[in-house]
């Protein structure tokens, strides 16, 4: 407020900057909110490297962090203002904040053997379907008073190789890119029209981590599996970063976890990373199951 009420409006480049020894008050959400504001007022923030820099500083003492913001204006003129807030707000803010809880729903069983599963909402008629990869085939599924059912089959490009995860696996290459599928280390794209159509191209690329986005969060968090063999039940376990699974206690801060009924053979995550989808083989009955895969928050 200070800020919007001294300035005129203009662009501004902006710095962040906060205690070492404190690097959590001044978060993404926090910074979003200050931006939001000040772009409301005319100061549009922009990396221009001619605009002048608004640097703001977050300081914090034994009982209060101090907001600080300091700039030069266009004339070349100096301005400080500052705000001191109770730190004790912060900390509550930060204790009630409740940690992302996974989240497991059954959408569909089969006994043929499945790779890879994603739930896909068509863009156009915002019709639900169910995606299969399943024994070379391509499977569609189309949502029906509430129940999967079979629409058509296409088969799967040829593969030289098998992989872990069998036929291939259904993933977002890029942001922007359609959904695709990864076959031997090779993208296809996948064209859902009224006929299924496959583009393969020629560029080699390994599956990148499932990341998923947890509606309390900012950032994003990543899906692992255990560390057991297929003759095994597993879990999916969130994490909030990459990790190396083999060299990781299986509890060393996970936020929260899942349990399965048999090995995960498949995650995909949606283009929205709201979810994730995992093909599993239940031990028990010897199907193949797909779980969608949310993170959730109680507050």
């Amino acid at each position: 407020m200070k800020v919007c009420l001294a300035a005129h409006k203009q662009t501004v480049k902006i710095a962040w900057r906060e205690s070492p020894e404190f690097p959590v008050y001044l978060t993404d959400a926090r910074k979003k909110i200050f931006l939001d504001q000040i772009s409301a007022c005319g100061m549009a923030p922009a990396e221009n490297a001619e605009a002048p820099v608004l640097t703001v500083t977050m300081q914090v003492t034994a009982s209060r962090a101090l907001l600080i913001a300091d700039w030069a204006d266009a004339q070349g003129g100096r301005q400080t203002y500052m705000v001191g807030v109770p730190r004790d707000s912060f900390l509550v803010a930060h204790e009630t904040l409740s940690a992302p809880q996974l989240q497991r729903e059954l959408l569909w069983q089969q006994e043929k053997p499945m790779q890879s599963a994603m739930e896909w909402v068509d863009p156009s008629s915002q019709e639900h379907f169910l995606l299969v990869l399943s024994s070379g085939l391509f499977l569609r599924f189309h949502s029906e008073d509430g129940a999967w059912r079979e629409m058509d089959s296409t088969e799967l490009p040829a593969v030289r190789r098998r992989s872990r995860s069998g036929d291939g696996m259904f993933f977002y290459p890029y942001p922007g890119r359609p959904l695709g599928i990864l076959l031997d280390g090779k993208i296809c794209d996948l064209k859902l029209d009224e006929r299924v159509s496959f583009t393969c191209s020629g560029i080699n690329l390994e599956a990148k981590a499932s990341q998923i986005s947890p509606a309390c969060e900012e950032s994003s968090r990543y899906l692992a599996t255990g560390t057991g063999d297929y003759t095994q039940t597993d879990r999916i376990i969130l994490r909030g970063q990459v990790v190396n699974q083999a060299a990781r206690p299986p509890n060393d801060g996970d936020a929260s976890s899942v349990e399965v009924p048999g090995p995960v053979l498949g995650i995909s995550v949606a283009e929205n990373a709201k979810a994730a989808f995992a093909v599993v083989k239940n031990l028990s009955t010897g199907n193949y199951e797909v779980y969608r895969i949310t993170a959730v928050c109680s507050n």
